[in-house]
């Protein structure tokens, strides 16, 4: 099944992640993958509180990290200012459901591995190669632990062939440019779900995004670089917007257990947060929530958001999985 042509489809905007320090995300997102990150900025008031669900006279520091050629694939980092907040995922945690992980394009997969581990990264395995299918191609890939309790994966896309999704991809990263430091913006994100179907649905219909690969993972090299199970099977569908950056890795276990992040994958806790979408009509979006039964988190308002400006927003949660799904209607 594949459906790539989706010019209205909603790619990711802005992972949004709370930090425990300020300064080591800042290290890893604007010194190591060179975003370009803008002066860090007090969030707070009442429609803050009223969107993340935190009492009276919360804030955080608030740092939004893009490529500034590039409204998709950039990172919004907060710092809750609380007494109390804990973390979302536990370390090395590889089989998980919710908002799980950050991909980055890179075109040296070995030299990069080295260097970041010499910064004192852990890496899951060594860069691995792999092929998916005939027609999806064979990326290198490599998974470390990124601030915050966030895995990082960096991809090398081996094969410019136009005739695969891999090969489509490298073109259209060659041509879109790298951060100074040689990286992309994020260009994946998996959400791993427990009905992949009912996700799929959703970044369909709400979204309009059309599915780029749809896969099953069981080869022996895809579960050792993502420490599976040896037997594990996992389905997999790629879903993309308008832009090849900023796809959506939807994953759903096909004979394994996961741990569910989702329960504390809210404010004010340190991990991966929510995910944001641009839409151009915020109330035809929420109606298409409500007929796919996609649980209201924060209702319909007006808001003023790093990196933004003034807005209208809302957030749901994602059928399949609850993980948390910001949409966006700039003025």
């Amino acid at each position: 099944m594949s459906d790539v042509n989706a010019p209205d489809g909603s790619a990711l905007s802005i992972a949004i992640i709370g930090v425990e320090d300020m300064d080591k995300s800042l290290a890893f997102y604007r010194d190591v993958i060179g975003l370009t990150a803008n002066r860090c900025t007090s969030w707070q008031g009442k429609a803050f509180e009223a969107l993340w669900h935190l009492p009276p006279k919360s804030k955080a520091d608030a740092v939004f990290c893009e490529l500034p050629t590039c409204k998709v694939g950039r990172v919004l980092l907060l710092d809750f200012k609380v007494s109390s907040r804990k973390q979302i995922r536990p370390a090395m945690a590889s089989r998980m459901v919710g908002l799980v992980n950050l991909n980055f394009y890179t075109d040296n997969i070995d030299r990069d591995s080295i260097i970041l581990e010499s910064k004192g990264y852990t890496f899951w395995s060594k860069p691995t190669n792999y092929t998916m299918s005939a027609s999806a191609g064979a990326p290198t890939e490599v998974v470390f632990e990124g601030p915050d309790g966030v895995p990082v994966n960096l991809v090398q896309l081996n094969d410019p062939n136009p005739e695969t999704s891999v090969g489509r991809m490298a073109i259209y990263a060659r041509e879109h440019g790298r951060t100074s430091t040689g990286y992309t913006p994020v260009v994946t994100t998996n959400h791993s779900t427990n009905n992949i179907d009912a996700a799929a649905e959703f970044y369909k219909r709400v979204l309009k995004c059309g599915v780029l690969i749809n896969e099953v993972m069981d080869t022996a090299s895809q579960n050792h670089f993502l420490q599976l199970p040896e037997k594990a099977r996992t389905a997999v569908r790629f879903m993309k917007g308008n832009h090849m950056f900023g796809k959506i890795a939807l994953s759903a276990p096909l004979n394994y257990d996961c741990e569910d992040l989702v329960k504390d994958q809210h404010a004010p806790n340190i991990g991966y947060l929510c995910q944001s979408y641009m839409v151009s009509d915020l109330s035809a979006a929420a109606s298409v929530c409500t007929e796919l039964n996609a649980e209201t988190y924060t209702s319909e308002m007006d808001i003023t958001m790093p990196g933004i400006g003034s807005c209208h927003t809302m957030i749901v949660k994602c059928p399949g999985s609850g993980a948390l799904q910001q949409l966006i209607e700039v003025p």
